[in-house]
């Protein structure tokens, strides 16, 4: 946390302009050669699947006016990461926090829910320091506890409420409420992310936007069990294949007993999901190819919001 903060004032402070434009066009320098160029290719118009010119909203505001002051701090340094590698009076609009519906308007956000109108979010890895952690595993799959596995705040989240209701005391599950505001049954003390690891399946159920959890389950050599997403980030959730990446439970979370049994009783199965979903989330890996892609993100945005402006470069 520490070392994310002082890495996020020194860019964002320290910096000047003139060399984080510099940066971004050492970072673009060829990237057409790559090998991945394709990849580069699609994932940004998946993040940014806009291909009209676009008004901004009428809350957009020049880049050199969206201060640390007036945002979520995490949000802000991720975005700004890239952003002032533009020209500063170019007007951006962004969502400011957990994503709770679409805009009508074109920004660049977190998450998007998978609507109609997803494609009025341009999204990037923002709050990244939360959901996008590097984990190690030293379990093996098979040597795992064959359960579901869930620790985390059930307080004014339904979802999860219903979800112990439902399954609290099972055998398949190992289930527990961390919350300090409720003493329940289900009440039990927070534990780390290496606990997680001890059990072959993780729950990963949606909160305010994406489960943020998911990234690092996906990471480990556990499988994910969630409902079919909603919402997506930077994982590209909506990419992402049931029975593939990770194991889907029915949105009433009536069968999830019985797809812990199956998958008990098909451990090569199993295993296969748990390979696959951490092949997914090698994808994100590369440094270099993920600050490129932000990068065209950001450009395609600004292109769209103001063609006849002149050149980004």
């Amino acid at each position: 946390m520490l070392l994310y903060n002082l890495a996020s004032l020194w860019r964002n402070f320290v910096i000047p302009p003139f060399i984080k434009r510099w940066q971004r066009k050492l970072c673009l320098k060829d990237w057409q050669q790559r090998e991945d160029a394709d990849l580069i290719r699609q994932r940004v118009d998946y993040y940014f699947p806009q291909d009209k010119p676009f008004t901004p909203g009428r809350e957009a505001r020049p880049i050199r006016d969206i201060t640390l002051s007036s945002s979520h701090s995490s949000y802000w340094y991720d975005l700004m990461r890239y952003l002032r590698a533009f020209p500063s009076d170019r007007k951006i609009d962004f969502i400011n926090g957990d994503t709770h519906y679409n805009p009508d308007s074109v920004m660049f956000g977190k998450a998007r829910r998978l609507d109609d109108k997803k494609g009025n979010v341009a999204l990037m890895n923002l709050d990244r320091r939360r959901h996008f952690l590097k984990v190690v595993d030293p379990i093996p799959f098979i040597e795992k506890k064959p359960q579901l596995f869930f620790r985390g705040d059930v307080d004014a989240k339904e979802n999860r409420k219903r979800f112990l209701t439902m399954w609290w005391g099972n055998p398949l599950f190992d289930l527990g409420d961390t919350s300090p505001r409720t003493m329940t049954e289900w009440h039990t003390e927070r534990t780390d992310i290496a606990k997680h690891f001890e059990y072959r399946y993780i729950l990963a159920l949606e909160g305010h936007d994406v489960a943020s959890a998911l990234q690092w389950i996906c990471a480990s050599d556990c499988i994910p069990v969630m409902t079919r997403p909603t919402v997506e980030s930077w994982l590209m959730h909506g990419a992402m294949i049931p029975g593939i990446h990770y194991i889907e439970i029915a949105d009433d979370f009536s069968d999830a007993a019985e797809k812990i049994a199956y998958y008990n009783a098909n451990p090569a199965e199993a295993e296969k999901i748990a390979r696959a979903s951490k092949e997914w989330v090698s994808q994100f890996s590369d440094t270099r190819r993920e600050n490129i892609i932000h990068y065209l993100v950001a450009e395609k945005y600004l292109t769209l919001s103001d063609p006849s402006a002149k050149s980004l470069r």
